[in-house]
């Protein structure tokens, strides 16, 4: 009877063991899980932030690249502004608002286009502002390949980080521009400035940053 009673008990001692072991088991189990998740996410908020930057940047090349196209053979980019360029077909049909008459990228911030002053031309060139950027966002555009020399038409840049930009809030539409606190003359970012570039873009996560362009 004794054997019994002590067989008993050491198989209960063995299940308790065997359950012990097990949840062990499973909370390594689900720590692993945690951190993959973790992994994941932070993967997939990176992704998504690179894609959207890309796509960023091409809707500014597309713009630059369409306006130059379609006044290739014009003497200079009169008339130039956001109607022309919808009604024309040349913007995006994503970027194009309601109203046909407003561009928006995918920041969701206010696209501006309008011609400008360059060397004796009263339109030789034209200013291009994306608005409603972030920080980060607004330090990869800023610091893209836009070109430094005459073929590229790229002339400089002016950077907001407190809120929209307005093409006569641009400091781009004298017919020769002049480098500033805002302003970075394409020769000067060619030769690095980036350290001014993250200064400039300081917005924070709030989508205050702005950029605009100006192009000959």
């Amino acid at each position: 009877m004794k054997k019994n009673i002590s067989n008993i008990q050491f198989k209960k001692t063995k299940d308790i063991s065997v359950c012990g072991r097990s949840m062990v088991e499973m909370l390594g189990v689900l720590a692993i899980v945690g951190v993959l998740s973790i992994g994941g996410i932070a993967g997939y908020v990176t992704a998504s932030r690179n894609l959207r930057i890309n796509n960023l940047k091409d809707e500014v090349s597309t713009i630059i690249a369409n306006i130059r196209s379609m006044y290739f053979s014009a003497k200079d980019y009169d008339n130039l502004n956001e109607i022309v360029l919808i009604n024309a077909d040349l913007i995006p049909d994503w970027m194009v608002g309601d109203d046909r008459t407003s561009i928006y990228n995918k920041a969701k911030g206010t696209v501006y286009i309008e011609a400008a002053a360059v060397g004796d031309q009263e339109y030789g060139g034209f200013i291009l502002i994306f608005n409603g950027l972030d920080a980060y966002t607004c330090r990869e555009l800023a610091i893209s390949d836009w070109g430094s020399d005459m073929a590229s038409g790229f002339l400089g840049m002016t950077i907001k980080n407190d809120g929209d930009l307005t093409v006569d809030t641009s400091n781009l539409t004298d017919a020769e521009l002049q480098s500033g606190d805002t302003t970075i003359l394409a020769k000067d970012l060619a030769s690095g400035t980036l350290n001014q570039v993250y200064d400039l873009c300081n917005c924070g996560n709030m989508n205050l940053c702005a950029i605009a362009w100006k192009f000959q």
